[in-house]
Order: C-alpha cells, then sequence, then structure tokens
C-alpha cells in the first residue's frame, strides 16, 4: 500500500555548508534528497542554531540538520516529535509548576504523552513540544500533590532551564508512575557525574552559581590563584561546569544548578 504524504517541500540542509534538497514526510519516513528516514529509527529531536539560523537536529547514528522555511518548521518539528523512536505514555502533565522555587501562575494541567529518549524526555501535547535533556535533570521522585482538587500521587521531576532550577509533574496509573520513576532514575544515574565534594567545592560551587566572577571567589574563600584554578580544573572535569572564558571563568552546567540546589536544601 502506497504511503500517505504529509508534506513535500524544498529544505536546506548543513554539511560544512548549506545545500538544498527536497524533503517528503509520509507516515512512516523522512526523505531526504535520496536519503531514507525511517521515523522509528530517529533516535532524538532537537532545535539547534546554525549560523544564527533556527534548525532542527535529528540524530539517527549520525546528525542530520535540516533548515525548514518558516512557516513549516513548528509544523515539521512536532511531527517528528510524536513520531520518533522513543517509549511514549499516556499522561496528563504540569510543564515548569515552578521555576526557580516559585510557583508558575501561568502553569496548567495537559492532557498529551509522556515520552522518553535515551538522551531526554519530552512533554507532547497539541500546543506543547518541549524536549528536556537527561543531563538536565536534577532529581525524580514521587509525591502527593492537589489535582483536580484530590491530593494524588504524581511524579515530580526537577531539571534545569537556563540556569533556574524548575519543577514539572506527571500524573498518570500508578503502575506507569512507578514504572516511570524507575526508569528515568536508571537513565539519570547513567548520565549524572560520579563526583563527591568536598565543603571548599560545594562553597566555591555556590558562589560561581550566585554569578561571582573568579576574582570575587578568590578574595571570598582565601585562596590562591593557583589553589582556586585546581578547584575549577576539578568542576569542570567532572561536568559541573564549563569554561566560558580564557581566563577560567566558568559556568555551572545544569548539573552543577542542580547541586546547588540540593546544597541549599541541607
Amino acid at each position: 500500500m502506497t504511503e500517505k504524504v504529509h508534506l513535500r517541500a524544498s529544505i536546506k540542509t548543513y554539511d560544512g555548508g548549506w545545500v538544498d534538497v527536497e524533503l517528503v514526510v509520509t507516515d512512516n519516513n523522512l526523505v531526504i534528497g535520496k536519503r531514507n528516514i525511517p521515523l522509528k529509527e530517529i533516535e532524538d529531536l532537537e532545535e539547534v542554531e546554525v549560523e544564527g539560523i533556527s534548525c532542527v537536529q535529528i540524530k539517527k547514528e549520525d546528525k542530520v540538520i535540516l533548515r525548514f522555511p518558516p512557516n513549516l518548521h513548528q509544523q515539521v518539528f512536532k511531527f517528528i516529535a510524536f513520531n520518533l523512536k522513543a517509549d511514549k505514555f499516556a499522561v496528563f502533565f504540569l510543564e515548569s509548576a515552578t521555576v526557580g522555587g516559585v510557583v508558575s501562575s501561568s502553569a496548567r494541567w495537559e492532557k498529551g504523552y509522556f515520552s522518553v529518549t535515551d538522551e531526554g524526555f519530552w512533554f507532547l501535547s497539541s500546543k506543547n513540544q518541549k524536549r528536556i535533556p537527561i543531563e538536565n535533570l536534577g532529581s525524580v521522585k514521587t509525591d502527593l500533590r492537589n489535582v483536580g482538587g484530590k491530593q494524588r500521587k504524581v511524579l515530580v521531576l526537577s531539571h534545569v532551564e537556563k540556569s533556574s532550577v524548575v519543577t514539572s509533574l506527571v500524573f498518570c496509573p500508578e503502575s506507569t508512575l512507578e514504572m516511570l520513576e524507575g526508569y528515568l532514575q536508571r537513565l539519570f544515574e547513567k548520565h549524572k557525574p560520579a563526583i563527591t565534594l568536598s565543603e571548599d567545592e560545594m562553597q566555591i560551587l555556590t558562589l560561581i552559581y550566585s554569578g561571582l566572577d573568579f576574582a570575587s571567589i578568590e578574595n571570598i574563600v582565601g585562596m590562591s590563584t593557583d589553589e582556586l584554578n585546581t578547584y575549577y580544573d576539578r568542576l569542570v572535569d567532572s561536568g559541573l561546569a564549563k569554561v566560558v572564558k580564557i581566563r577560567k571563568e566558568i559556568e555551572l552546567t545544569p548539573y552543577g544548578v542542580s547541586m546547588v540546589d540540593k546544597i541549599s536544601k541541607r
């Protein structure tokens, strides 16, 4: 039986430079020029910027960058997000219920899907296709929350967005909830950095999170430049921070922000 064609359009792909190709989207495949990619073999999907231009990057063994006409970008992104290779569960979700510890007044429960790939998880609804990388996940737990006027067991996900700790909630049958908790815990443990911080390192991590630069931290903790550099190297090597300036200025990665969130609750 011939597959239904949902879309046929001229787009660009990036391979050291932009190349014009035809895209054909069917029920089961993306045909990009001469390359046929089954949707169920797409391992992940994300929006990226290339040369300041908003693009879609799909992963199937290698990564393929696609640039759509603006009027097609969201349509194709949504279609792939709903159909890529992932474990997908019917749920109700409250995405970004709190941001930086403050309840979000605009957050609303949505009916949709919670989708999990090897590198991230998704909140999917007709209006919302939100991907959170596993490296941004801070914690996974179940808790009782008010849902529809009743106290119900939900999955509480702490994750990092733009250097803020965000909490999202997932509600579904309890058996599915427990399975999701275990599934995400295993993914989280697989990806998180293995490091035990000293008191000095926890203090330095917290000061970086507060926005202080190298010289200010050096004065506050009373360390020499070489000694503080050694601590910075350890934070970078462990995946808790990344270098943003040649003079070893660093900013925290999502793991680092999550660590500060845990330290502040001690």
